[in-house]
């Protein structure tokens, strides 16, 4: 599909963002890498805003024709049923950002609009359909190798893909580099959702919907972070040609 005509409306990808205190105020942003990637792919980058009650999540849905779910700090451990552990001073996601991007990915899952889920992203969605999380890597999985860490170093390691995938028919190759900085990761999986990538350790680096039932993929890694990897790039590729599927 060529998205390049002047005459093609251009998809409108709706980031959901992160969602932080700062100045005494609350502020909504996202790395600018995010919004590179989707201008590459062919699609126009929209950061979302919360309808505090001037509109609806329905709204936003329809105004967009897919949604990025990006990373972001850790998962508060209540919303999974997870245990207390050291946040080295970090503060969990922000309640309200929990609860937009439940319900922004619900709206778009029931719309069939295509998403993307990047890190936290992917942990949120497994968390959504019942599954649950490490909720420190290092210190939980047995064998564990380096993943980076939230705010930390960017560690580059390989994965595996399940080639019969939709992830795999999007990159079309079975194991290639990543980049990583995260300490949490999927523990149970959640239900209806297929693991299609994993790491030397065992964690699972991708899922995607049971027999195709939604229009999602969700990787662990950091595809924005390898921007000249034409391989990462498809993943933000797919999800604009399919947003411009009529």
């Amino acid at each position: 599909m060529t998205l390049n005509n002047s005459t093609i409306r251009k998809p409108i990808i709706g980031i959901a963002p992160c969602y932080f205190p700062k100045e005494n105020r609350l502020w909504l942003m996202a790395k600018e890498a995010y919004g590179h990637c989707v201008w590459e792919a062919g699609g126009i980058p929209v950061i979302l805003t919360y309808p505090n009650g001037h509109g609806t999540v329905s709204d936003a849905t329809q105004a967009i024709d897919a949604l990025l779910m990006i990373g972001g700090p850790d998962l508060p451990v209540n919303y999974y049923g997870g245990s207390s552990y050291d946040l080295n001073g970090e503060q969990p996601m922000h309640t309200n950002r929990v609860e937009f991007d439940r319900q922004i990915f619900q709206s778009c899952l029931d719309s069939n609009k295509p998403i993307l889920g990047v890190c936290a992203g992917l942990q949120h969605i497994n968390v959504i359909f019942g599954g649950t999380l490490y909720e420190d890597i290092p210190s939980q999985l047995p064998g564990y190798i380096d993943h980076g860490a939230y705010k930390g170093n960017v560690v580059i390691h390989p994965v595996e893909v399940d080639g019969t995938s939709l992830l795999g028919n999007i990159i079309h190759e079975l194991d290639f580099p990543v980049a990583s900085t995260h300490h949490q990761g999927i523990r149970k999986l959640g239900e209806n959702l297929k693991p299609t990538a994993w790491s030397s350790d065992g964690l699972i680096e991708a899922v995607e919907p049971v027999n195709g039932k939604g229009k999602f993929v969700a990787v662990q890694w950091h595809p924005e972070l390898m921007q000249e990897d034409k391989r990462q790039i498809s993943l933000f590729r797919w999800m604009v040609e399919e947003a411009a599927q009529p």
